[in-house]
Protein backbone atom coordinates (compact mmCIF):
# COMPACT_ATOMS: atom_id res chain seq x y z
CA UNK A 1 0.00 0.00 0.00
CA UNK A 2 2.83 2.37 0.82
CA UNK A 3 5.52 3.35 3.27
CA UNK A 4 4.78 4.06 6.94
CA UNK A 5 5.39 7.79 6.42
CA UNK A 6 2.54 7.96 3.88
CA UNK A 7 0.04 7.31 6.69
CA UNK A 8 -0.06 10.28 9.11
CA UNK A 9 -0.62 9.60 12.80
CA UNK A 10 -4.27 10.00 13.85
CA UNK A 11 -5.60 10.58 10.32
CA UNK A 12 -7.28 8.45 7.72
CA UNK A 13 -5.87 7.74 4.27
CA UNK A 14 -7.98 6.30 1.46
CA UNK A 15 -6.34 3.55 -0.61
CA UNK A 16 -7.56 1.16 -3.30
CA UNK A 17 -7.37 -2.52 -2.37
CA UNK A 18 -8.88 -5.41 -4.29
CA UNK A 19 -11.06 -2.98 -6.26
CA UNK A 20 -12.48 -1.30 -3.14
CA UNK A 21 -11.88 1.97 -1.30
CA UNK A 22 -10.31 1.27 2.09
CA UNK A 23 -9.62 3.74 4.92
CA UNK A 24 -6.26 3.13 6.61
CA UNK A 25 -5.50 4.64 10.01
CA UNK A 26 -2.25 4.83 11.98
CA UNK A 27 -2.11 4.99 15.76
CA UNK A 28 1.48 4.83 17.00
CA UNK A 29 2.96 1.62 15.63
CA UNK A 30 -0.48 0.11 14.91
CA UNK A 31 -2.36 0.28 11.61
CA UNK A 32 -6.08 -0.32 11.10
CA UNK A 33 -8.08 -0.67 7.89
CA UNK A 34 -11.84 -0.61 7.26
CA UNK A 35 -14.05 -0.10 4.24
CA UNK A 36 -14.16 3.61 3.46
CA UNK A 37 -17.96 3.84 3.27
CA UNK A 38 -20.10 4.42 6.37
CA UNK A 39 -23.04 1.98 6.23
CA UNK A 40 -25.42 4.68 7.49
CA UNK A 41 -25.38 7.00 4.46
CA UNK A 42 -22.07 6.41 2.72
CA UNK A 43 -19.83 9.02 4.35
CA UNK A 44 -16.07 8.65 3.67
CA UNK A 45 -14.61 7.25 6.89
CA UNK A 46 -11.08 8.23 5.82
CA UNK A 47 -12.18 11.86 6.42
CA UNK A 48 -13.52 11.06 9.88
CA UNK A 49 -12.20 12.05 13.29
CA UNK A 50 -10.04 9.39 14.95
CA UNK A 51 -9.87 8.80 18.71
CA UNK A 52 -7.72 5.89 19.91
CA UNK A 53 -9.23 2.86 18.08
CA UNK A 54 -12.45 4.54 16.93
CA UNK A 55 -13.35 6.53 13.84
CA UNK A 56 -16.32 8.92 13.64
CA UNK A 57 -18.11 9.35 10.32
CA UNK A 58 -17.66 12.96 9.13
CA UNK A 59 -21.28 13.22 8.00
CA UNK A 60 -23.31 12.20 11.06
CA UNK A 61 -20.78 11.22 13.73
CA UNK A 62 -21.47 7.48 13.74
CA UNK A 63 -18.67 5.78 15.73
CA UNK A 64 -17.01 2.56 14.58
CA UNK A 65 -14.39 0.43 16.34
CA UNK A 66 -11.36 0.12 14.05
CA UNK A 67 -10.46 -3.31 15.43
CA UNK A 68 -13.88 -4.96 14.97
CA UNK A 69 -15.77 -2.69 12.56
CA UNK A 70 -18.72 -2.57 14.98
CA UNK A 71 -20.81 0.53 15.62
CA UNK A 72 -20.51 1.76 19.19
CA UNK A 73 -24.21 1.18 19.98
CA UNK A 74 -25.90 -0.45 16.99
CA UNK A 75 -24.51 -3.98 16.69
CA UNK A 76 -26.09 -4.61 13.29
CA UNK A 77 -24.38 -1.57 11.71
CA UNK A 78 -20.78 -2.57 10.91
CA UNK A 79 -17.98 -1.79 8.49
CA UNK A 80 -15.80 -4.48 7.00
CA UNK A 81 -12.30 -4.70 8.50
CA UNK A 82 -8.99 -5.64 6.90
CA UNK A 83 -5.71 -6.74 8.43
CA UNK A 84 -3.07 -4.01 8.17
CA UNK A 85 0.56 -4.80 8.91
CA UNK A 86 4.06 -3.46 8.31
CA UNK A 87 6.83 -5.47 6.72
CA UNK A 88 10.23 -3.92 5.93
CA UNK A 89 8.77 -0.42 6.37
CA UNK A 90 5.88 -0.97 3.94
CA UNK A 91 2.22 -1.14 4.98
CA UNK A 92 0.27 -4.07 3.56
CA UNK A 93 -3.40 -5.07 3.72
CA UNK A 94 -5.04 -8.46 3.62
CA UNK A 95 -8.62 -9.59 3.92
CA UNK A 96 -9.23 -11.11 7.35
Amino acid sequence: MGGRAEFPEGEGTMVEFDGREIAVFRSGDEFYAVENKCPHQGGPLSDGKVEETSVFCPWHGFEFDLTTGEHSHLGDLCVETYAAFVEDGTVYLSKE
